[in-house]
């Protein structure tokens, strides 16, 4: 079973920074998984609306510009990142999966997708979008075909999986309070992967592991680690 970084390690550093995706390289996770918003016509790492919650300035992300951007504070003494500032940093070293948070974005993420592959020794399997907007995945598909999509799901549909295998994704994203042993044998059967986000107790850890699912969203993957090892 896969560990990814949520948000980077953001039990130990500030969500969605730098610090914390330095961590999850540092901790060897299996991949990272961050937020995106469009903001002055750049892709950067940021899960809200608005900056309030995570920086010390306030106001909606699609307000600021590029000068007052680079002045905020996210918790580790530098600006949210960009998006081609994280994946610099990655270089291809892990897994990303990219959540996008708003559908005014596909076209840039798109071209960030292609720029990773060409420049940054990524292979286009080790990068994934996903979204709870599964309209905005198909606008994606309809610009890069061979992207990687994930649908995001809060419950769990009558239909299980089958609106993930319609739409042609790669996995399916579900949480964690609803997957269960039908939904992965489910999405199993369909050839798709199922990843589950937000795993912080144990109990939840290990019992998804035994239920066979191919990956998780933790907030510290040496945590996640040690837990699962103390149960072999």
């Amino acid at each position: 079973m896969q560990l990814f970084a949520h948000r980077g390690v953001s039990d130990l550093a500030p969500e969605n920074s730098m610090a914390a995706f330095e961590l999850a390289l540092l901790q060897q996770s299996d991949g990272i998984e961050l937020d995106v918003r469009l903001m002055s016509g750049e892709v950067v790492v940021m899960h809200d609306i608005s900056v309030d919650r995570t920086t010390n300035g306030t106001g909606l992300v699609q307000q600021y510009s590029l000068e007052q951007w680079q002045l905020l504070n996210a918790g580790d003494g530098h600006a949210p990142p960009s998006l081609r500032q994280v994946l610099t940093l990655v270089a291809g070293r892990c897994d990303v999966n990219i959540e996008l948070k708003s559908n005014d974005l596909v076209h840039q993420v798109a071209a960030e997708i292609t720029y990773a592959v060409d420049c940054l020794s990524f292979e286009l399997k080790q990068l994934c979008v996903s979204a709870f907007d599964h309209r905005v995945l198909m606008a994606l598909r309809g610009i890069l075909p061979q992207a990687n999509i994930a649908p995001v799901i809060a419950s769990c549909p009558i239909t299980l999986s089958q609106l993930a295998a319609d739409m042609g994704a790669e996995a399916l994203h579900s949480d964690v309070e609803t997957t269960d042993t039908e939904l992965v044998h489910d999405a199993h059967t369909r050839g798709l992967a199922i990843r589950v986000y937000t795993v912080k107790q144990a109990e939840d850890l290990l019992r998804l592991k035994k239920i066979g699912v191919d990956a998780v969203f933790v907030n510290d993957v040496a945590w996640a680690r040690r837990v699962l090892n103390a149960a072999v």
